[in-house]
């Protein structure tokens, strides 16, 4: 339960904090925002509890940041009032892999 709440509140700031400071990154409307951190959020702990026993740190590292991108991306084109480039996906995920 601690590591969802960490995440609940990471992944939020990250994604306030890209709002402000990149370019590529433009959310109109607050909902998309709790959206992605609703659905990135229990996925990251589930992969994380799933790939503990199994891999290295750094895979599960790599595993959830190729994870995180795919997300994001197609978040940012499934819901209405956000606009994310490839590029803010990826500076998006730089800044919830530095997180973890």
């Amino acid at each position: 339960m601690q590591s969802l709440m960490i995440k609940i509140l990471g992944i939020r700031l990250a994604l306030i904090l890209a709002n402000f400071l990149f370019e590529s990154v433009d959310f109109h409307l607050v909902q998309p925002m709790i959206w992605i951190t609703v659905i990135l959020a229990p996925i990251g702990v589930l992969m994380e509890y799933i790939t503990i026993p199994r891999i290295s740190y750094s895979k599960q590292l790599t595993l959830d940041a190729a994870t995180t991108f795919v997300l994001v991306y197609l978040l940012g084109l499934l819901l209405p009032g956000v606009s994310i480039s490839l590029w803010g996906s990826f500076l998006i995920t730089l800044l919830i892999t530095a997180m973890e």
